[in-house]
């Protein structure tokens, strides 16, 4: 809390001494006789002056735009801590830190706010581990509910599929078998398939046997009289003298 109030009392004068390094440091004395160099260090002034007056208005993002503007016409040091305060602003604390940093390093000598600007690039750092850790952790809870989602689909689907399996009419695989028996049996012929007539009766009550029974009896005796029988009779008168 001590450094964020610190902070915030140190930006006017941060400012005001970043307008003052601009306007008045030996550095950007122009030689009259560099046209350009003098049109350069114009346009640095009015883009400074763009940015010192839309920070004051709280408009962050054109500040930035500005103060970007005129360091790059006019890449002064002090230039870059205006950078980072709007990048502090706007909630771009590894920006913010980056161009804090940058100031320090570029800066010729010890700058009068140095220690503000210490603190500040810590500050930042800080904060801008935190929003990483948070931005890790909100990833992580996306997939763990994008897990979640689709393991709900899946089971779903799933309760769906068995209910189907279950209201589903008895499987048409039966039907099928018997028509391909019924099929296969107008192929086989009758006789085939039906078992004989009388098949189980005993052989001794079916009607062919006794008559063959009986024709072979007839057979025998008609054969036994042949051999028994005695010669023929003479049925001739004789003749007449004998």
């Amino acid at each position: 809390m001590r450094s964020l109030i610190r902070s915030r009392r140190s930006e006017p004068r941060a400012l005001s001494l970043a307008l003052a390094l601009a306007l008045g440091t030996p550095s950007l004395a122009v030689a009259a006789e560099d046209p350009a160099a003098t049109a350069a260090e114009d346009a640095a002034r009015e883009r400074f002056s763009e940015g010192n007056l839309a920070y004051d208005l709280g408009e962050f993002d054109r500040a930035l735009k500005a103060f970007s503007e005129a360091y790059r016409l006019k890449p002064l040091p002090a230039f870059l801590f205006n950078i980072a305060q709007c990048h502090r602003q706007l909630n771009n604390p590894s920006r913010a830190a980056f161009f804090y940093r940058r100031y320090l390093a570029l800066s010729q000598g010890e700058p009068a706010n140095a220690d503000v600007a210490r603190e500040l690039s810590a500050e930042m750092e800080t904060k801008a581990r935190v929003q990483e850790e948070q931005r890790r952790e909100r990833e992580r809870f996306a997939r763990d509910r994008e897990l979640q989602k689709a393991r709900e689909q899946a089971a779903l689907a799933e309760a769906r599929a068995s209910e189907a399996r279950l209201a589903a009419p008895p499987s048409s695989a039966a039907p099928e078998k018997n028509g391909a028996s019924q099929a296969l049996a107008m192929q086989v012929p009758e006789a085939s398939v039906q078992p004989e007539a009388g098949a189980s009766k005993p052989l001794t009550r079916r009607w062919y046997f006794w008559a063959g029974v009986g024709a072979a009896a007839l057979l025998t005796g008609g054969a036994v009289w042949a051999a028994t029988a005695p010669g023929p009779r003479d049925t001739t008168l004789g003749t007449v003298g004998r």
